[in-house]
């Protein structure tokens, strides 16, 4: 039982979401930030994709892309600020493809020591 109880405080600990948009992290702890994208049609030509972009360049944040959101994390302490863009794209003909801004949200993560 105390097994228990210390995994589940260290999970608290380690990752928790502070607000919408904003999240919490420990050093090199994936957290899983989720993100629902649209359902596509059926028949195909129209469907969601979705992007990162982070504010600045930095290489010690890592993230990978997931069915059902992001997982990112960070080897250094530190603020890291990123958008979470979903894109449309419609296929118009053989060769024609539309892609627009469906709708985007700014991440803030905090990786504590």
């Amino acid at each position: 039982m105390k097994t228990y109880v210390m995994v589940a405080l260290l999970l608290l600990l380690s990752v928790s979401v502070t607000s919408a948009g904003e999240y919490t992290a420990a050093k090199n702890v994936w957290l899983h930030i989720p993100v629902s994208l649209p359902e596509k049609k059926i028949g195909g030509g129209d469907f969601y994709n979705l992007r990162v972009e982070p504010a600045m360049a930095d290489t010690s944040l890592e993230y990978t892309l997931e069915a059902d959101g992001l997982r990112v994390r960070s080897n250094v302490a530190g603020e890291y600020v990123f958008r979470l863009v979903i894109n449309h794209i419609t296929k118009s003909s053989c060769a024609g493809v539309n892609v627009r801004q469906y709708q985007h949200e700014d991440i803030v993560l905090h990786v504590a020591e």
